[in-house]
C-alpha cells in the first residue's frame, strides 16, 4: 500500500538549522522540497546562502585519519563531542602536528644540504691535504672538477707534459676522471682555456670543513647520521601523538562529517527576517506516523516550530511516494520500483505482484511450493 504523506514546514532561528537537523530530521525519513518554490506567496524570502565552515575542519580530519591508515576505532553517540569541541579538537591536533612536521621538514631540508656537500666532497677523498688551505692560496690557483675518460686520456697523453701546470687525479670509472689542478696566478687564464677545451667540469666544494677531503667525508656522515636519528624520533612523536588522540579524533571526525551532510540541507532552506531575527524554513514531506512523533518529540522545544499543512491543494509539489507491505511481500518492492514506482495516488502492486510471481513461477516449474 502507499503510505499516506503529510507536508510540513519547519521554522526556527537561522543559526539553530543544524542543531534541529542533527537532533530531529536525521533519524525520520523526511523528503525536502525547495522551500523559495513552495513558500511563494511569503514575503521578503530568500535562499539560505553560506559557505560551509565544517568542511575544512572536516577535511583536516580526514588527512590526520589517513596519517594514521584510517583505521579509527568506533564511538558511541553519547561519546560524540559538540561541533565546536570538535572543531577545537581537530585544530589543537593539527597545530601539534604541525610543529613538529615543520621540525622533520627542516631536518630533512639539511639532511639533503649535506648529503650535497658530501656528494661534492666524495670524489676527492685521495687529495691527502686541506682543503681550508687550498682555499686559502693566494698565488697559485686551483680548480676542481672531472674530464671524461676520453679527453683525460688525450690531455695526459699530448698536452700534460707542454703546460705548466700540476694535476692530482683522484677518483676514476667508466665514464670520468675526477682531477684537481694548480696553476700559477698569471698563467691561469690560458691554462684553464687548455682545460676548457679537453671538456673539463668544474665542481665547487664546500670550505666549512676542516681537514682532507677525506676528513671531511666522515665529518658529514657524521652529522648526517645524526640528523637523522633526531628525524626518526621526531617521525616516532608524530605517530606516538596520532595513536594517544585517535579516539578523539574518530569521535570529532564522526562529529563534523554529520554537520557537514546535514549543511546541505540548507540549499532546500529559506530565510526570513521578523523584526530584528532571521528564521530558517524548511518544506517537507514525511509520512504521516513519523510527522506525529516528531510533532510530539517538538513540543518541548521553544526554539522549533512545526506546521502540518493538511490540504494538498495549497501545496505546489507532488507527494513522493512511499511503499508500505508486510514483511512477506516486502521482497517484491524490487520489482514494482524496477519499472517504475507507482504515483502517490495511485495503487501499490506489490502484494498482487507476490501473490502471482509466486503462482507462475511454480507453474514453470511443476511445483507451486518451490514458487513459494
Amino acid at each position: 500500500m502507499i503510505e499516506k504523506m503529510k507536508f510540513l514546514s519547519i521554522t526556527g532561528p537561522k543559526a539553530d538549522i543544524d542543531r534541529v537537523v542533527d537532533t530531529y530530521l536525521s533519524r525520520y525519513e523526511i523528503h525536502l522540497e525547495n522551500a523559495l518554490s513552495e513558500l511563494k506567496t511569503v514575503k521578503d524570502l530568500r535562499p539560505y546562502i553560506e559557505t560551509n565552515p565544517y568542511k575544512e575542519k572536516l577535511n583536516i580530519a580526514r588527512e590526520l585519519a589517513e596519517k594514521i591508515g584510517g583505521q579509527l576505532p568506533e564511538v558511541s553517540e553519547t561519546e560524540l563531542p559538540t561541533q565546536e569541541e570538535a572543531a577545537k579538537m581537530v585544530d589543537d591536533l593539527n597545530s601539534r602536528l604541525k610543529e613538529l612536521n615543520d621540525k622533520k621538514e627542516e631536518l630533512q631540508a639539511q639532511i639533503q644540504t649535506l648529503k650535497r656537500s658530501k656528494d661534492q666532497v666524495a670524489p676527492f677523498t685521495e687529495l691527502n691535504y686541506s682543503v681550508k688551505e687550498i682555499l686559502g692560496f693566494q698565488f697559485i690557483k686551483f680548480r676542481f672538477g672531472r674530464i671524461s675518460r676520453e679527453y683525460f686520456d688525450k690531455f695526459n697523453s699530448y698536452v700534460y707534459e707542454t703546460i705548466d701546470t700540476v694535476m692530482f687525479k683522484c677518483l676514476e670509472d667508466a665514464e670520468y676522471v675526477w682531477i684537481v689542478y694548480f696553476v700559477p696566478e698569471k698563467l691561469a687564464d690560458k691554462i684553464d682555456a687548455i682545460y676548457a677545451s679537453m671538456h673539463f667540469e668544474r665542481c665547487f666544494l664546500p670550505d666549512e670543513y676542516e681537514g682532507t677531503p677525506m676528513e671531511a667525508e666522515h665529518v658529514l656522515d657524521d652529522r648526517i647520521k645524526a640528523l637523522e636519528a633526531e628525524k626518526q624520533e621526531v617521525e616516532g612523536k608524530i605517530l606516538q601523538t596520532l595513536d594517544e588522540n585517535k579516539k578523539e579524533l574518530a569521535a570529532a571526525r564522526t562529529r563534523l562529517e554529520r554537520f557537514s551532510v546535514n549543511f546541505d540541507v540548507r540549499k532546500m532552506a529559506a530565510c526570513t527576517k521578523h523584526g530584528d531575527h532571521t528564521f530558517y524554513i524548511l518544506c517537507g514531506w514525511m509520512s504521516e506516523t513519523d510527522a506525529k512523533k516528531f510533532q510530539k518529540e517538538i513540543e518541548s522545544d521553544a526554539d522549533t516550530f512545526c506546521i502540518m499543512e493538511d490540504n494538498h491543494n495549497n501545496i505546489m509539489s507532488t507527494p513522493p511516494t512511499k511503499m508500505k507491505n508486510p514483511g512477506l511481500f516486502k521482497p517484491f518492492e524490487m520489482y514494482v520500483e524496477m519499472y517504475g514506482l507507482p504515483s502517490y495516488n495511485e495503487i501499490d502492486p506489490t502484494i498482487l505482484i507476490g501473490i502471482t510471481y509466486s503462482i507462475l513461477f511454480g507453474f514453470m516449474f511443476g511445483d507451486a511450493g518451490q514458487g513459494l
